[in-house]
């Protein structure tokens, strides 16, 4: 199911600093229902359920704080990374064929927080268009240990691609395969501007949930790096404002064009190399993601963004 509006996925369309109260939380059940959301969606009952079938049931126990209105019961931390227009009708499809597989009957899906729940999902649909490698679902026991997706570890895993990824040496990016990929299909690469981070908070005042502040990570219990990570990006100016960002990659390709006429070597194409074409191809890129960000400051300064 998809829920249309930003206000209403986040903020539940509660304003900033009004009192989420069981009135309000009603309320967002009916928009849910009239807004006709949950329409096709069968609910199935299961052991041990009172009323699992019933829409306002579910609502009222998964739907809202989940499916919309996350900022009711969840802090949330969310990661924007821009890809090209190409790079949606794989995401697209992806998704689409695992609905069609369950819709028309082919197979039941049963989710699972170990082998196949919906950061799998999520981390799998964005492998489609290379943007990282998938994740393997429900496999033998012992293999899915090593195929876990964790929704605070993904976001983490996300933020460190999209900010800190080499982007200097092309040789690097032919090593690494959804880079390649990505960079050879689409003209694209993860580590970009405009790939910012943003957190938001539980909505306070609250009468329903508990407001405290989490991330809930997968991590050794003394070292503590995936949430330590997490604060150190979210703390950097250049991976939460979109101003400091451009400047940040501005100076970043900048640096990649200077250096690359201080190595021009003048016998280079007399010798030849089995990086030419890949190198002529990585330095277009990095002239085009340059003046791309020229053309944002300038938009910026002016006001359009």
């Amino acid at each position: 199911m998809a829920t249309p509006g930003y206000e209403l996925v986040f903020q539940g369309n509660l304003a900033p600093g009004e009192r989420l109260t069981l009135a309000r939380f009603e309320a967002v059940k009916q928009q849910a229902i009239a807004k006709g959301i949950y329409k096709g969606v069968i609910f199935q009952p299961f052991p041990g359920a009172t009323s699992d079938t019933d829409l306002r049931a579910f609502l009222e126990r998964a739907g809202v704080g989940t499916d919309l209105a996350l900022q009711f019961a969840r802090s949330v931390f969310c990661a924007r990374l821009p890809v090209t227009e190409a790079m949606l009708d794989p995401i697209i499809k992806f998704l689409n064929d695992k609905n069609r597989e369950y819709a028309e009957g082919e197979a039941d899906y049963n989710w699972s927080a170990w082998a196949d729940n919906c950061s799998h999902t999520m981390r799998n649909a964005l492998a489609a268009a290379n943007i990282w490698s998938p994740l393997s679902v429900r496999t033998t026991k012992i293999r899915q240990i090593f195929n876990l997706a964790v929704p605070a570890n993904e976001f983490v895993n996300l933020a460190e691609l999209m900010t800190q990824g080499n982007i200097e040496d092309y040789r690097d990016i032919l090593r690494d395969g959804p880079r390649r990929d990505a960079f050879h299909e689409f003209h694209w690469l993860p580590t970009r501007q405009g790939a910012l981070l943003k957190t938001l908070p539980v909505h306070d005042p609250n009468d329903l949930y508990d407001t405290t502040f989490r991330l809930f990570t997968l991590q050794s219990p003394f070292l503590r790096g995936k949430t330590q990570r997490a604060i150190e990006l979210l703390s950097t100016q250049r991976f939460v404002d979109f101003n400091t960002n451009l400047h940040y990659f501005e100076r970043r390709y900048d640096a990649i064009l200077a250096q690359r006429n201080e190595q021009r070597d003048a016998m280079a194409s007399v010798r030849g190399t089995p990086f030419r074409r890949v190198e002529s191809l990585y330095y277009d890129y990095i002239g085009t993601q340059s003046a791309e960000v020229q053309s944002m400051i300038t938009r910026t300064s002016a006001g359009e963004f």
